[in-house]
């Protein structure tokens, strides 16, 4: 099936493939996980929940990867991403990929960028840009650090007792990379859009009591059409502020289409808000039952997802070219489907 495909999409969020969690991964695992995004017909970029203990043993990883990519091997592999650790906590985070980094730490992190580390999740909301991480090094600080290594920030996982104060501080961390880094909308993403965020909205039925009880609803929802003007009381101050700024080519935002993260009628509407050249598909699945060393378990009435023990969800079941399948239920064509799972990734990958 995959020759046949008119194009190689990207993994660019994925937590597992086979029998490996990249949150556990060693060397041996690279050469398993380049063999099975061959025959699936993908390229990747593998998302790592960064535990402490594991950073020294993930360094290893990368440098094997590195010394790989130079004798040609991995090729399927297009870098690597790091998911937290500076993270908000009301999410299905892992909570050992919940921490906070010493400078030191930050620093050893930073020269990963060199080994095919492309971009890193972090919550932008937890403090000020000038608020100190340690004595003497802000946010702002920590920020400068990563992009001078190579390394994006990825925009997710925020804080939910305060929108406008999120909002705020997003945008302020958005304007101070695009000043100083930019300009370019490659040059910061979002983690999963609307996942984990103060939102105003229903975004996704789980469970046949959801779909019941709430359908209504978002159907309601997304029969309304987008405008500017309206964005900030339909969406919330936090998607809304995300989504102007993707609009205006200082973001690019990230998006799961399996219909389980997110209702596909709120996706069809994003995409049409903002355009398919202003986003980039994700899975955030994983096949392993495990994740940075907690389990997960399959629901049979909560979806094509996986949960962890205290009924969050912790990432999808689903592929990419079954999302690939739904955007064309959703009416997109082969250039707009292309540029979501292809075209830019790869141009973020490059910037």
């Amino acid at each position: 099936m995959p020759e046949e495909r008119p194009f190689t999409p990207v993994l660019f969020h994925f937590h597992g493939i086979g029998t490996v969690d990249f949150s556990s991964m060693t060397g041996d695992d690279l050469a398993a996980t380049d063999q099975l995004c061959e025959t699936r017909g993908v390229d990747c970029v593998p998302t790592v929940f960064l535990r402490r203990e594991y950073l020294a043993d993930w360094t290893d990883v990368l440098k094997e990867y590195t010394a790989g990519r130079a004798e040609g091997r991995y090729q399927r592999i297009l870098g690597f991403a790091m998911e937290g650790p500076l993270l908000g906590t009301s999410g299905g985070v892992p909570p050992a990929g919940c921490w906070a980094p010493t400078v030191m730490e930050w620093r050893r992190i930073a020269a990963l960028g060199e080994l095919g580390l492309t971009y890193v999740v972090i919550g932008p909301d937890g403090m000020e840009l000038d608020d100190e991480v340690e004595a003497g090094f802000t946010f702002r600080d920590l920020v400068d650090l990563l992009y001078r290594a190579g390394i994006k920030l990825a925009l997710g996982h925020f804080e939910h007792d305060d929108p406008v104060r999120s909002a705020r501080r997003t945008a302020a961390v958005i304007d101070h990379i695009q000043r100083t880094h930019g300009p370019s909308p490659y040059t910061v993403i979002t983690d999963h859009l609307y996942n984990d965020m103060p939102r105003k909205f229903v975004h996704a039925l789980r469970g046949s009591r959801q779909r019941a009880e709430l359908g209504p609803v978002v159907e309601r929802f997304a029969s309304r059409r987008w405008t500017d003007d309206e964005l900030d009381e339909l969406l919330g101050p936090v998607p809304a502020t995300l989504l102007r700024e993707a609009r205006k080519g200082r973001l690019t935002p990230v998006l799961n289409f399996d219909g389980q993260h997110v209702d596909l009628r709120i996706c069809a509407r994003t995409v049409e808000y903002l355009g398919a050249e202003h986003l980039i598909l994700i899975t955030d699945d994983t096949e392993v039952d495990h994740m940075a060393g907690e389990p997960l378990e399959y629901r049979q009435d909560g979806g094509d997802l996986w949960y962890r023990g205290d009924g969050r969800v912790a990432a999808g079941r689903g592929d990419m070219w079954s999302q690939v399948d739904n955007l064309r239920e959703l009416g997109l064509g082969q250039d707009d489907i292309e540029s979501l799972v292809s075209t830019v990734p790869r141009a973020v990958l490059r910037a």
